[in-house]
């Protein structure tokens, strides 16, 4: 009977130990994660930053009084120590979805990678995606930058031949939607007897749609250029649906990011 109960008394220490050192090790993990999130979160920040206003690594400015930011005020004050403006809100944000993306990538990483190889992409497609948003811009260091990054995941992914044919694929996709439209804003252009600068489709698109066709490879590529089209025209309905109830609509003159809408649609495909 002691014999019995000396046996139960043991097991149930072993599982109450096992369980206790399952525990620590996902709350080690979850404060990793918070952390390298708002490592990832700062980085993209900087280079958002820097890289519109000087194409190169360099020192952050105030936009508004030009003056240098000290790495401590960049890294913790939400003002600007020489002139008291404010910095964006966008600093926040950015912080906070890098840190929520990088404890979620934990559980559920690109079909593939493991949640290491996964960080490289969610920083450089961050960074891409906030200069978009406010810039409406790709950049060609960039731009040079993911093309030998998605060829090395291309590579592990497809093999030389077919990140190359994703490449290509991507590329004539893009090109087609970028003359196209190019087309039809000269011929609406003719109609109004006045030029049109805007087109939904720029060049830079052209860029990234070759990029994201190194990473996804043939034919997948197609299929999410395909979806991040899609989700960008319901995303675009909606917006001048809701510029034209606020009386805020003005032809040709409320153009959309694309790029970050074709990498949620690529992105999507590595969870199907």
């Amino acid at each position: 009977m002691n014999f019995c109960a000396g046996i139960t008394t043991s097991v149930t220490n072993q599982i109450s130990v096992q369980l206790a050192t399952v525990g620590n090790s996902s709350f080690y993990t979850l404060i990793i994660n918070i952390f390298l999130g708002f490592v990832i979160g700062v980085l993209v920040n900087y280079l958002a930053d820097v890289l519109p206003a000087t194409r190169r690594l360099s020192q952050p400015i105030c936009p508004q009084c030009n003056q240098s930011y000290l790495i401590r005020d960049y890294l913790l004050s939400l003002r600007c120590p020489q002139c008291g403006q404010k910095r964006p809100k966008r600093h926040i944000i950015v912080l906070l979805i890098s840190v929520i993306l990088c404890v979620l990538l934990q559980f559920f990483p690109f079909h593939g990678l493991s949640f290491w190889a996964t960080i490289p992409l969610l920083t450089y497609l961050g960074v891409i995606v906030v200069i978009d948003l406010e810039h409406r811009l790709v950049l060609v260091e960039t731009s040079l930058f993911g093309f030998m990054l998605m060829l090395i995941y291309g590579f592990t992914f497809h093999g030389f031949l077919n990140a190359l044919s994703g490449a290509l694929g991507g590329m004539l996709i893009m090109l087609a939607l970028f003359l196209l439209g190019m087309a039809l804003g000269k011929f609406v252009g003719i109609l109004r007897h006045k030029a049109i600068s805007e087109v939904p489709f720029g060049f830079g698109d052209v860029i990234f749609g070759t990029i994201l066709g190194l990473l996804s490879g043939w034919p997948a590529i197609a299929a999410g250029l395909f979806l991040g089209i899609l989700i960008f025209s319901a995303y675009s309905v909606l917006w001048l649906i809701s510029l034209v109830l606020t009386k805020r609509y003005k032809s040709f003159s409320n153009a959309q990011a694309l790029t970050p809408f074709l990498i949620l649609g690529t992105v999507i495909l590595f969870y199907l």
